[in-house]
């Protein structure tokens, strides 16, 4: 969890400086110019600014401002002023100056008709007036609760306080209120130029295609290649050949899933190797696998975390005619420049294209249903969810801070990619411990596992799961961490973790799209359909079940509330809350259990009487029932077993 405040670091930063007097020494090099939003500057670098001089310091942007004390800035000598002190003039003689009389302050008059605004609960729609600090505002585009009324804002214009019998003037999208207009704002072109529509942007030179062809425009490229398993090349996965599998009976199939069934023996058939272990047909491992993992529950969240091959995901471009269906879906509800709205202030790493390319990856994420259920809203709502979560992950927190550059905290979003303090160069701490079964499961590889991206996912053992997910390869993360908040896996990471269940816990997306019925052991605990068992999900242990809402929980549910308004989604009946949630439990709905441990039942027939088997359980181990074949891992490591093939040979791990 994140809980630093960039503007309360400046702030204390600020204080100590002046309070130490600190400047440096004259600095010979000739200064340049500082324009506020416009000058890019490298640390080092010395830039004159309302006349005085600094050095630049802690990678300031185009925005922050130069001034003594800041913790961007160090105040420096300029280059050409005198190094004399000043000498202070003589004090000048002041004639008396007659009495000022101060004016009485005008009165304003505010009909009662017009709705007084109350920062942080008044909510209105464009083209309601409003009264604050004795001035009247019209709404316009949109404003929040937490946007105030000012004069020349985006948001707000102003009015006189006449009374508001005259209906106010509302606009549908596209259109906003401009000067008490209708109008549709200018689209900005790809080469800076403004223009009515989309359409009337001029032409570009041709773009190059990823296949190494030219086209006018991105969206006209043809669609990508992709590499099948065998290495032929096809225009899209479907078109794949299937790679036939050998069956446990010897016979062959297009997948596992399509291999005879397997009669599943009641005991294992174990003989010894002549070494002190012991030997078991695969075929047993596998037909008490898919026993023990068959099921309609099981069944739904093998079908939600399917993934998309990387190639196709690598695909992905805005507006790309080829782009999955999910991906077109999501479009639909929040295009570019919506990204660009939402997360202003966000970290460059966080680019509209990775988060195209994360639900790329993750077919269920704004999927089609075909059951009556509702396709848009259950994707609006997804993405609502997973933005007002990445607000508070990831978020600067800081709204009086000059680098948020005016924008309110539900739009702050996306701010940090790495955990704050942390770096790459950094191999030491707890995050680098790897020890016992997780870290012989999912060795470090001389890496710190600390938080990164929209989910900040941490620790090897989770670094481990997630890549094998992304390149059925545990060693690629954790081998290159970085990998997480540098590519587009830093937006997928947090998909995985809401498609993926974590037992007891249901999966946020069959919270949001209604596969998760609470059931009376979970009504029992206080958890309902809503905004707030996601909350319970995400980090129950420290922001539920209180008795009252936590500091952490009302700003996650301040910021639903703002991101829901913005994107019209009707989030009434919902339980946002969840102080009175208690923790999801075993008898709840959502249980199921992922994970394979060591049985330790007894069979008469077995050598030293050992089961020589595993058994489904509750908590993480290093073996998990998504992966095939973890049941075959896990009865090997504990009862010291190799597998054989139907003909009796051992297969080499």
């Amino acid at each position: 969890m994140l809980r630093s405040n960039p503007a309360k670091k400046v702030a204390f930063i600020t204080l100590l400086s002046a309070s130490m007097g600190l400047f440096t020494a004259n600095v010979a090099a000739q200064e340049q110019p500082f324009e506020l939003g416009v000058t890019k500057v490298s640390n080092g670098d010395v830039v004159s600014y309302q006349g005085e001089c600094f050095k630049a310091k802690n990678s300031p942007g185009t925005w922050e401002a130069p001034k003594s004390g800041s913790w961007f800035w160090d105040q420096v000598t300029c280059s050409n002023d005198t190094v004399e002190p000043p000498v202070e003039p003589d004090p000048p003689i002041l004639e008396p100056e007659p009495p000022v009389t101060e004016p009485e302050p005008p009165t304003t008059e505010i009909p009662s008709d017009i709705t007084p605004f109350v920062l942080g609960e008044t909510r209105v729609v464009n083209g309601d007036v409003v009264s604050y600090q004795q001035q009247c505002y019209i709404a316009q585009n949109n404003p929040g609760i937490w946007e105030a009324p000012k004069a020349n804002s985006w948001f707000w214009k102003s009015t006189n306080c006449g009374s508001t019998t005259e209906p106010p003037l509302t606009c549908t999208l596209p259109e906003v209120l401009i000067d008490n207009q209708c109008v549709i704002p200018p689209v900005e072109c790809p080469d800076g130029s403004s223009v009515a529509t989309a359409e009337e942007c001029p032409v570009i030179p041709p773009v190059t295609c990823p296949d190494g062809s030219t086209a006018d425009s991105v969206e006209l490229c043809p669609p990508a290649k992709v590499v099948c398993d065998d290495g032929s090349v096809v225009d899209d996965i479907a078109q794949c050949p299937v790679t036939p599998v050998t069956c446990p009976d010897g016979s062959t199939a297009g997948s596992v899933a399509d291999c005879p069934v397997t009669e599943v023996p009641t005991s294992m058939t174990v003989t010894s190797d002549g070494k002190g272990g012991y030997l078991i047909p695969r075929a047993e491992f596998v037909a008490i696998e898919k026993s023990l993992t068959s099921g309609e529950l099981f069944d739904l969240v093998r079908s939600d975390t399917v993934t998309l091959d990387n190639a196709s995901v690598e695909a992905v471009l805005p507006l790309r005619a080829a782009n999955p269906e999910n991906v077109k879906r999501a479009e639909s509800i929040v295009d570019e420049a919506l990204w660009e709205f939402l997360f202003p202030i966000r970290n460059p790493a966080y680019t509209y294209n990775r988060f195209l390319q994360a639900i790329a990856k993750f077919p269920a994420f704004c999927r089609t249903y075909t059951d009556g259920r509702d396709s848009l809203a259950i994707c609006k709502r997804s993405l609502a969810t997973m933005f007002a979560h990445f607000v508070q992950e990831t978020g600067a927190h800081a709204p009086n801070w000059e680098g948020a550059l005016g924008n309110p905290e539900w739009r702050q979003g996306l701010y940090y990619v790495r955990e704050v303090y942390k770096s790459e160069s950094d191999t030491t701490g707890p995050y680098n411990k790897c020890t016992g079964w997780a870290g012989e499961r999912w060795p470090c590889a001389n890496k710190s596992y600390f938080g990164r991206g929209a989910k900040q996912l941490s620790w090897n053992y989770n670094y481990g799961p997630f890549s094998e997910a992304m390149f059925g390869d545990k060693m690629v993360l954790l081998e290159k961490p970085e990998l997480v908040a540098d590519t587009w896996l830093n937006l997928a990471s947090a998909v995985f973790f809401y498609v993926y269940p974590q037992p007891p816990k249901p999966s946020m997306l069959h919270v949001i799209d209604g596969t998760w019925q609470p059931n009376a052991a979970d009504k029992a605990n206080g958890i309902e359909h809503g905004f707030g068992s996601t909350i319970q999900i995400i980090n129950g242990a420290f922001e539920c079940g209180k008795g009252s809402t936590t500091a952490q929980a009302k700003a996650r549910i301040a910021y639903y509330k703002e991101i829901t308004s913005y994107l019209n989604l009707d989030i009434s009946g919902e339980k946002l809350d969840c102080a009175d949630m208690k923790a999801f439990d075993t008898a709840g709905a959502g249980a199921l259990e992922v994970y394979w441990d060591k049985d330790w039942g007894w069979d008469a027939n077995t050598p030293g009487n050992h089961s020589f088997k595993c058994k489904l359980v509750g908590y993480q181990t290093a073996y998990s029932a998504w992966t095939a074949g973890d049941y075959e891992l896990c009865v090997e490591d504990n009862f010291n077993v190799q597998a054989t093939d139907a003909n009796g040979e051992i297969i080499p791990k």
